[in-house]
């Protein structure tokens, strides 16, 4: 099955062929009198555009999978009846997946379904019953937390980059200002030169589109000049730039080799790369990801007692409860333990 909903749009692509997701809305494959192959391939990426690339590039793989599981068995995967969903659930817990991946492909499964306008298997009672076992037997907190980088870590890290050089400059610069605006990784390695408003208390930055604004309507995000010259994420920004140059384009590029190079930046690239400066530094890197410098934001603020809804609105979080069962609890859990009184 080719599934409509994780491709990308080419005028290219306008062929004899039929066009696959069009039957979820009661359409023939073919394109009626009047309409065109192309015509009905705008369609389809039209409704692909309403899920973001990233999800719709982990649905193609989990369903990949799934269908590899199905023929590797001689079972039909489309149209997948309930049973067979319930006994590809089973195996693939005992695998040893976390329930978060269960739950991701049975989103996979539901929406290749809804695609091809068959009845959805995810839907039937019997496989709600085994995602909830599974659910109670794998557990739904999250195996393995990022490691909040604190400004002490930021620091550490800072001095051990040659910021003498480009690459250094742009690490200097991507780490300064990923932990002052708290913004997501994808939003950070996504930003473009236009995107940023220089302004006499810092800067200004204009997320275009993200996880809590998929149809971007845009979110502004505000950096303060830092108190010392060495961590201040606006003159690090201003001396990237310098070897950037102010030509149009993205923020931050990638290197060829150690010259500046024209690909793009990506969110898997910046993980790499904090978690090479972390270890560089003599920090623990096993835990550091690019969600590294949100979640420091957010713990290094609340340990400084900043409001609650001033980090809400600094992260953007949509539910404050989130904010507070990821990044407040665990500093109180520390606070007020008794074990400190047991006199161990």
């Amino acid at each position: 099955m080719n599934l409509a909903l994780v491709t990308a749009y080419d005028a290219t692509l306008a062929t004899a062929a039929p066009i696959p997701g069009l039957r979820s809305l009661g359409w023939s494959d073919l394109p009626p009198d009047g309409l065109t192959n192309q015509d009905l391939t705008r369609i389809t990426h039209a409704i692909a555009a309403g899920r973001a690339a990233s999800t719709r590039r982990t649905y193609a793989w989990q369903w990949g999978r799934f269908e590899r599981w199905c023929a590797g068995r001689g079972i039909t995967a489309m149209p997948a009846s309930p049973v067979t969903v319930c006994a590809y659930l089973a195996d693939f817990a005992a695998q040893g997946v976390a329930a978060a991946t269960i739950e991701c492909a049975c989103a996979a499964i539901a929406a290749a379904h809804e695609t091809e306008g068959e009845v959805n298997p995810v839907a039937d009672q019997s496989v709600k019953a085994v995602r909830r076992g599974l659910r109670r037997t794998l557990g739904t907190a999250p195996r393995r937390q990022s490691r909040p980088l604190s400004t002490d870590d930021i620091r550490r890290m800072l001095a051990s980059i040659d910021r003498a050089t480009a690459r250094g400059t742009r690490d200097a610069a991507l780490i300064l200002l990923g932990f002052a605006s708290a913004l997501r990784r994808s939003e950070l390695a996504g930003l473009e030169l236009a995107d940023i408003e220089p302004k006499p208390e810092g800067l200004l930055i204009r997320v275009r589109k993200s996880k809590n604004d998929p149809e971007g309507r845009g979110q502004l995000v505000g950096v303060a000049h830092g108190r010392h010259a060495e961590t201040d994420p606006v003159t690090a920004l201003d001396a990237w730039l310098a070897h950037r140059g102010t030509g149009p384009g993205q923020l931050f590029t990638g290197f060829h080799h150690d010259r500046i190079g024209s690909r793009p930046f990506t969110g898997s690239g910046l993980a790499r790369m904090l978690k090479d400066r972390a270890a560089a530094a003599g920090i623990p890197s096993e835990r550091v990801s690019g969600h590294s410098l949100r979640a420091g934001h957010a713990t290094t603020a609340a340990l400084a007692g900043v409001a609650l809804d001033r980090i809400a609105a600094q992260t953007r979080h949509s539910r404050t409860s989130t904010l507070v069962e990821h990044y407040i609890r665990p500093l109180e859990a520390m606070k007020v333990t008794s074990s400190r009184d047991l006199g161990l």
